[in-house]
């Protein structure tokens, strides 16, 4: 539970959430999820962030600013959460609580529950912003849908941030099964691919000012190599000038003309392009041509998810327990509790195999995780992490997991068989989901308490001397590393 004990009542509540609008609002879910599952029932509700890409500055507002906190107080009392008016307090960041949104949203869908009637949906048909009825956003429908007759929306998040986000945070969970780093051009040229009789002018949603390239460029090679125009709210509403305008209100205008647009195209790592799916969902009650760019392949994918997932595979699955989807929706089904389904879907994916051995090794390591966990026979967990390793040799964490489990279960031979392996890997410089503490010492360790319980007092010396001079052993530790040392020093030395 996230309890702020700095308001009174013991009420939930955060300052405010750092991330763009998107984030802001699932942490706002968040929120009021964590206020109804877990109490008290009493909330503060934060501020909302305007978050300049230039300069990196973050301007707080009231939420008031920028949605109608009439319609949530509605919403609240239907859950039987109550809002209190006083000033938001606590955490800077509020990233608990974006992530409880997040969690919900796709475990919700996992588990067939995100319907027009789930908390989820209802919370977004709440959250208005001030900007729907603005005359601006119905200025621009006007021009966009009505007198520039466009029916493509497509998100192009090319600005200069993407980069890092998709190498920093994409890359390590996706790995090569997304297309995550993208040009205007390329973005194009799939959508060209996809819809090739659609009308030449595009409305492109993006934060202008952040742009790899200028528009004019990106402008003009559009229309020489794909045939296709592309414009953005600027040039619609040239008169609209970012001093009239926060970014706050720019970006929730551009939202607003993706909810209201023909045809969408996005990103499923974006939260706008995500939002802009299940917020038309919650509206309406279907999601209809939606698609994203980041899937593999020379065309668009379609949408299935109505916006609750991150992983392409998953957002444009027909079927989410196909098990080439295994690997992400046991991730999933782990987070949300189920154990036992999570399993099935790691052991379906690792059973179906491919190319992808990364995947297929962390499915199977994910499936005797979960075996542990859920406390079956140790002769098939054992046999589970012993399956995973054989997958693939320069990962080690199904080693530690095998040498850990059997360890517990006072096998020893077993655990220094694992131990023995594992101890000779090192750690990957690049991967998917590599637990760099089991490689930086975890397994050494395994190694060293294995060599003990089985008579081989100098490999445990040996092994405990580098746990302490080269491994990056937690200080906690190294108490008992040092007498298991001496332990060792006096079985050699016979004592």
């Amino acid at each position: 539970m996230i309890l702020d004990f700095a308001i009174p009542d013991q009420a939930l509540g955060y300052s405010y959430n750092r991330g763009g609008i998107n984030n802001q609002k699932i942490a706002l879910l968040g929120l009021f999820l964590k206020a109804v599952t877990e109490g008290p029932r009493r909330v503060v509700l934060p501020d909302i962030v305007i978050f300049d890409q230039i300069t990196f500055v973050h301007k707080r507002v009231p939420i008031a600013t920028a949605f109608d906190v009439a319609r949530l107080r509605d919403f609240a009392e239907s859950v039987g959460v109550a809002i209190l008016d006083r000033p938001p307090a606590g955490d800077e960041g509020g990233w608990d609580y974006f992530h409880a949104g997040e969690r919900h949203i796709a475990g919700a869908a996992a588990s067939g529950t995100l319907d027009g009637d789930s908390l989820v949906a209802r919370f977004f048909r709440a959250l208005v912003p001030r900007a729907r009825t603005s005359p601006d956003v119905s200025r621009l429908r006007d021009i966009a849908f009505g007198r520039r007759s466009i029916t493509h929306v497509i998100q192009m998040r090319i600005e200069r941030d993407w980069d890092f986000h998709v190498q920093s945070r994409v890359d390590p969970d996706a790995g090569d099964n997304e297309d995550n780093r993208h040009t205007a051009g390329s973005i194009a040229r799939k959508f060209r691919a996809t819809h090739p009789a659609a009308g030449s002018t595009i409305y492109v949603v993006c934060d202008e000012a952040a742009l790899v390239e200028g528009k004019d460029e990106i402008r003009r090679s559009l229309r020489e190599r794909h045939d296709i125009e592309a414009v953005w709210k600027s040039d619609l509403l040239p008169d609209l000038r970012p001093d009239d305008a926060t970014l706050l209100d720019l970006s929730l205008m551009d939202f607003e003309i993706a909810l209201a647009s023909e045809f969408f195209v996005g990103t499923s790592r974006s939260t706008f392009s995500g939002m802009a799916a299940l917020e038309r969902f919650a509206q309406s009650g279907a999601v209809d041509n939606h698609s994203i760019y980041n899937a593999l392949g020379p065309t668009l994918a379609t949408r299935h998810d109505r916006g609750a997932f991150r992983s392409a595979r998953l957002a444009s699955a027909r079927d989410i327990r196909d098990p080439a989807c295994g690997y992400e929706f046991g991730q999933i089904l782990e987070v949300a509790g189920d154990l036992r389904q999570a399993h099935d879907r790691y052991d379906a994916r690792g059973a179906f195999g491919g190319p992808d051995r990364e995947e297929v090794y962390l499915a199977l390591y994910g499936a005797a995780r979960l075996k542990a966990a859920l406390g079956d026979a140790p002769d098939a967990v054992l046999a589970a992490f012993a399956r995973a390793a054989d997958v693939s040799a320069s990962r080690a964490e199904a080693l530690h997991g095998g040498a850990r489990h059997a360890r517990l279960h006072g096998r020893y031979d077993d655990a220094y068989a694992f131990a023995a392996r594992g101890v000779a890997i090192a750690r990957p410089a690049a991967g998917r989901a590599v637990e760099a503490w089991i490689y930086d010492w975890a397994l050494i360790d395994e190694f060293a308490v294995a060599t003990s319980w089985t008579g081989r007092p100098v490999e445990t010396l040996q092994a405990c001397i580098r746990l302490l001079t080269e491994a990056k052993l937690p200080a906690e530790h190294r108490d008992r590393i040092v007498a298991n040392a001496k332990f060792a020093i006096d079985r050699i030395a016979g004592l």
